[in-house]
């Protein structure tokens, strides 16, 4: 498993990591998922989806920008599972998510 830290500060090259051992398997992405980058965070998610779990993790705690691309591709994985779970989110990310008026399309994880 990949771990970096970010202190908020200094600009962070967005990559995505996924995690198929783990049980959910988990989605890691870092620094601004945008349209830019969306097309590698899709692919992490196919990723996870296609280990047929039905329960998957995102973790989110490394963003720096959550824009409405990224919204719309947990927005469609969303109904493949029982559970999707963002995990870590930073207040840039919660104000996204929050914007989006997702109801409880999301369990959202400290």
């Amino acid at each position: 498993m990949l771990t970096a830290s970010y202190d908020g500060k200094a600009s962070v090259e967005f990559h995505v990591v996924v995690d198929v051992i783990a049980n959910p398997p988990c989605v890691t992405v870092w620094g601004e998922l945008d349209l830019a980058s969306v097309a590698a965070f899709r692919d992490a998610l196919n990723e996870a989806l296609d280990t047929g779990a039905r329960h998957i993790v995102v973790d989110v705690e490394h963003i720096t920008f959550l824009g409405s691309t990224g919204i719309r591709e947990l927005m469609r994985v969303r109904p493949l599972l029982d559970r999707l779970e963002v995990r870590a989110p930073t207040p840039i990310v919660r104000r996204a998510l929050r914007s989006a008026s997702l109801g409880d399309a999301l369990t959202i994880v400290k």
